[in-house]
């Protein structure tokens, strides 16, 4: 199946890319060659002119795409969701004469390309062999990210003599495995900050002092329009003790070094960050604010940073102010985060339009008819508005209505049509008429099979939460016959995209599960769901495990006593602590690549990981040393596996993954319990390559058949698994 790219087939409101001149769009598409194990990526565009012709006619001749770059290959980089693409990032240049995109080469790493609708190949504007994990280009200027990738170290440690080397504050991964996490920014490799300009490359952080932040990389480097200076984020150089007044979004994390860490270079995830404004004509960083972004500490602001069309102001979200005004009596107000200020570049000075106001987040912000007025979109659980706030006499103010942006309606949007169970379709409008075409189905072939059916799923339980899920129907599904079912985790956050696979491509198999004849039920989060503590976060899962369970039953719809469960990354550890606490609700469970809070990961993992560590600690009531081991071993699923009546199957993504997984499936095989062990050596956590995701996906299907159903495919190359598997029934 071809999936759009960009527009991105997962997000609901993704539009087309039209060039700034407004003559053409351009596409992206992506494909799985299962037989190669490669993605085959396309950028394609098309005349606006065209469109509009064919939107305001009757032609039923829609006009094609033309090819412009095509990438073929098997993926390795890094993806932050499924259907990934080889063509990643692309944007019009200001001017509208190119198109600059990210490439995946064969070694994994992305290279930046410029490429014109009339050349015959990109150029590659990447010095040497660098690898970009994103850019900006504004005013003839590019800022560009560059991820480090060290060589494996020669001795593992510090060397004491010939016969022994020094392993304290190493990580167990840096250890074990020193050829993937060769030092301790492997977690999340070091970023440094490049900019052409003037035709010079130059890097930011010239040596090396600070890296750009690892937790920052959602942020967008923001180039003026003048291309002469630019907003980015570099680790706070320290952490003073009054910034232990900051309030957090969640608090199990704060500014003490438990939480943060002691490494300021940038490396480490946990460190906190801050805004900074370069200009480029004499590489001076300052800081926008002396105040730590609020992104790190829980508050669901999105990351960014917008110029004013004359380069003259920011507007930026997500952050601290000082604890103290500028004539340094104490500010509480700037306890909490602000959720959008605006800098001046003149003055030097920040303001704050509006503080945070979690649990709602801002999802999009520009400026208005001026810099003195902000449009601020603020997404919920449930709900979205667009506010503006005006500046009147150096204080901000809720205006009485909104106001649109100061660019005029267009005349066409290019965007993707789908429903659940409606594959995506690009699609043509005109907002001012109301009309709309269809403008290319890129899987016609999709037609001719019978995918059986989705719809909204609603239930309640015994709490009074409310839930909301995809239900998959069997294809020739029959009324009153009751089916297995299988329930797939990690939310469901697109009511209206094409239900296929599920959240995710990890494992999850929605379609290929129902056309074996089963239920398949993909959950959402529960309304309100943030409103518990850490340790009531799996257990609130749990209550719409079993309330999805008796709804379906009492609709008739399922055979209860068949009812399969799969967990992948947090939802791994809902998957087991269900297992545990409601072992008579599951007949068979897939667990993947997860985190499951429990003893063994904490010893693990935890030494150098104090993120990962607080996590643990806030679910299972603290450390678990002295009086504190006796919560873990009431609370932690690794101490009641015994309880597990269903047969596990366990996916690990990589020889390290092993490690996270041993517990369970350690404990579950030595008590003589069903359990099988998979490895996906090459795998990468949200699947990517064709093979990996049939191994993983078609692998669920064998095993949910086969213990809720007593199917084995024919297929002779299955016969060794069927073999395994027999052996795991209880004799």
């Amino acid at each position: 199946m071809t999936t759009f790219s960009d527009p991105d087939t997962r997000l609901s409101n993704a539009e087309g890319q039209r060039a700034p001149d407004g003559k053409h769009f351009f596409i992206i598409t992506t494909r799985g060659i299962l037989r190669t194990n490669q993605l085959g990526s396309i950028l394609w565009y098309i005349s606006a002119g065209d469109v509009k012709s064919y939107l305001h006619t009757r032609s039923a001749l829609a006009p094609k795409p033309h090819l412009l770059v095509k990438i073929l290959g098997t993926p390795k980089a890094q993806q932050t969701d499924s259907y990934g693409s080889l063509i990643t990032q692309a944007r019009w240049s200001t001017d509208s004469k190119t198109i600059f995109f990210l490439a995946e080469q064969p070694d994994g790493h992305r290279h930046l390309f410029r490429t014109g609708l009339s050349d015959k190949r990109p150029t590659d504007l990447t010095p040497g062999k660098m690898d970009v994990s994103g850019f900006s280009e504004a005013g003839g200027t590019i800022a560009y990210i560059v991820a480090e990738h060290p060589l494996p170290p020669k001795v593992i440690g510090g060397r004491i003599d010939d016969a022994s080397t020094d392993l304290t504050g190493l990580s167990l991964f840096q250890i074990l495995f020193p050829k993937t996490f060769p030092d301790e920014s492997s977690l999340w490799p070091a970023l440094d900050l490049w900019v052409h300009f003037r035709g010079v490359n130059r890097k930011v952080n010239a040596g090396g002092k600070w890296y750009f932040p690892a937790s920052a990389k959602g942020l967008r480097v923001a180039v003026s329009p003048n291309g002469r200076a630019l907003i980015a984020a570099r680790p706070v150089p320290e952490v003073p003790v009054e910034w232990h007044r900051y309030k957090t979004a969640n608090d199990t994390y704060n500014f003490s070094t438990t939480s943060t860490g002691t490494d300021p270079s940038g490396r480490q995830f946990t460190w906190p960050w801050q805004y900074i404004y370069v200009d480029l004509s004499s590489m001076k960083v300052v800081p926008l604010v002396n105040a730590p972004s609020g992104f790190i500490f829980g508050y669901r602001d999105s990351l960014e940073a917008v110029w004013s069309r004359d380069s003259a102001a920011v507007l930026f979200t997500n952050t601290y102010l000082p604890l103290q005004s500028t004539s340094g009596t104490a500010n509480v107000r700037n306890e909490v985060a602000c959720a959008a200020a605006v800098y001046t570049v003149a003055s030097r000075s920040p303001s704050c339009a509006v503080y945070t106001e979690y649990p709602k987040g801002i999802d999009g912000v520009a400026f208005g008819r001026s810099t003195d007025e902000v449009l601020l979109h603020w997404k919920g659980e449930s709900s979205a508005t667009t506010e503006a706030y005006r500046k009147v006499q150096q204080e901000w103010n809720l205006g009485s209505e909104v106001v649109s942006q100061e660019e005029p309606q267009s005349e066409l949007k290019l965007f993707i049509r789908q429903d659940i169970n409606e594959s995506p379709k690009l699609w043509v409008s005109d907002p001012r008429t109301v009309e709309e075409k269809e403008l290319w189905d890129p899987n016609p072939q999709l037609s001719s099979f019978d995918l059986g059916r989705a719809s909204i799923y609603s239930w309640k339980d015994n709490s009074g939460g409310e839930w909301r899920g995809g239900l998959v129907f069997p294809p020739n599904f029959v009324r009153g016959h009751r089916y297995p079912l299988v329930i797939q985790t990690h939310g469901f956050p697109n009511e209206h995209e094409f239900l296929v696979d599920g959240s995710f491509t990890t494992g999850f198999a929605a379609r290929p599960l129902a056309a074996g004849g089963a239920m398949v039920l993909q959950m959402g989060s529960r309304s309100g769901r943030n409103s518990g503590s850490a340790k009531d976060e799996a257990r609130i899962q749990i209550l719409g495990f079993k309330s999805a369970i008796d709804q379906l039953d009492r609709d008739g719809l399922i055979d209860s006593s068949r009812v399969g469960l799969i967990g992948f990354s947090r939802t791994a550890w809902y998957a087991e602590e269900a297992l545990v606490l409601e072992p008579h609700l599951f007949h068979a469970a897939s667990i993947i690549d997860g985190v499951d809070q429990s003893y063994m990961n904490y010893m693990l993992f935890s030494p150098e990981n104090p993120w990962g560590a607080v996590d643990e600690e806030a679910v299972n009531g603290g450390k678990p040393f002295g009086s504190g081991l006796q919560s873990w071993t009431k609370n932690a699923a690794g101490f009641n596996l015994d309880k597990v009546q269903a047969p596990v199957r366990i996916e690990a993504l990589g020889d390290t993954a092993i490690l996270e997984e041993w517990e369970i499936y350690s404990a579950l095989r030595q008590q003589g319990k069903p359990v099988d062990l998979v490895n996906l050596p090459n795998a990468q956590h949200i699947l990517q390559q064709p093979q990996d995701r049939y191994a993983s996906q078609q692998g669920n299907v064998d095993w949910f058949r086969f213990w809720l159903q007593g199917y084995k495919d024919p297929d002779p190359s299955k016969k060794e698994q069927y073999v395994r598997w027999d052996k795991l029934r209880p004799k």
